[in-house]
Order: C-alpha cells, then structure tokens, then sequence
C-alpha cells in the first residue's frame, strides 16, 4: 500500500501543478483581484526609500516599542485599528532589492508542495474503508475546501483582500483536489486490499 500512496501522491500532486499552471496562465483565476498600482516607479522609490529589510508590512500599524506594558499595547492596538477604519491600510510584502529567485526554483518549490500536500491527501485516504470510487474523489475533493477556509476567507477578514481574489483562490484550490482527486481514488482504494 505504501507503494500505491507514493504513486498516488506523485500523480496526484502532478495533476494538481498542471491545474494550477493553468488556472494561473491561461485562466482568468490566477489574475482575478489583482492589481497594477497607479504611478508604481513612484510608490517603488518610496518602498526603496524607507523600506530596509524584507518582510511582511502591515499599515496603519500598532506602535509596539520595547517596554510596554500588555495595556499600552493594547491601547496601540486599538489606535491602529481605529486609524485603519479612516486612513488608507494595507498589506505589503516588500524586497527592497528585488527578489531574485528564478521561476524554475519556485515552479520545483510549487511541484513538491502539491506532491507533499496530495501524498498526505493519500495517506488520509488510506484510512478509509468501504468507499466507492466517487466516494473517494469526494473525500480527496473536500480536503480543498481546507485552504479557502482557513487561508484564503480570513486573508479577506483579517486584511481585506478582494473578495474576487478569493473566490478565485478557493476555486483554485477546490478543483485542484478534484483534480488530483480523481488520479488518487483511482490508485488508492484500502477496500481492495
């Protein structure tokens, strides 16, 4: 059986990367709720300008400084969340001297992610016992509801992403594991050993 899951979770996880190179290159999915900044070259001299480190920014932002009291970061707390109600907010991830890592190592990260993420998707199958072959691809096939409800809708919640975006994203992830679904119920049937 370990075999099979093995097998299982390399076709699976290669029909889910092909699912998702096409819903991000030749479907509309992987564009929806994004968009270009007007007057980008100046926002970038801004970035460049007073953004030093890498990372994940959040504005308007608590002022959290060392010392505080679990109050005052409370009240800091709640004066950003006040000024976010008013003034522009926002999210970035920021590399204020590019990011240079090639497509062919984030397209190799991607492929192991979907294998990894299928091949536990095998493994959970495998537990199972007395499902048919649709039944099968319903178990795989639900396990893509996970990321659009506890990445992609409180992504929307917590920080305001497009609602476009992710409708898209969870669409993505939902035909993915249908996708991948259908090679891993095929390979992976634990009342037939």
């Amino acid at each position: 059986m370990t075999k099979r899951i093995l097998l299982a979770g390399l076709l699976g996880g290669l029909a889910m990367f092909i699912w998702q190179s096409v819903a991000h290159v030749v479907l509309p999915l992987g564009e929806a709720g994004i968009q270009a900044l007007p007057n980008e070259a100046a926002i970038q001299a801004a970035v460049k300008a007073t953004i030093r480190e890498p990372g994940f920014y959040l504005f308007p932002a608590p002022e959290i400084r060392a010392g505080m009291s679990s109050t005052e970061k409370q009240q800091a707390m709640e004066k950003a969340t006040e000024r976010r109600r008013t003034e522009p907010s926002g999210i970035m991830i920021v590399h204020p001297n590019g990011f240079p890592v090639p497509l062919s190592t984030q397209l190799a990260k991607q492929f192991a992610l979907d294998f990894l993420a299928i091949l536990l998707a095998a493994m959970l199958l495998s537990f199972t016992t007395g499902f048919s072959y649709g039944k099968r691809v319903v178990f795989i096939a639900l396990m893509g509801l996970l990321p659009a409800l506890t990445v992609e809708i409180p992504h929307n919640n917590w920080y305001g992403f497009p609602q476009m975006y992710v409708v898209a994203q969870s669409v993505t992830h939902l035909v993915g594991f249908i996708v991948a679904g259908l090679f891993v119920a095929k390979v992976v049937n634990p009342s037939a050993t």
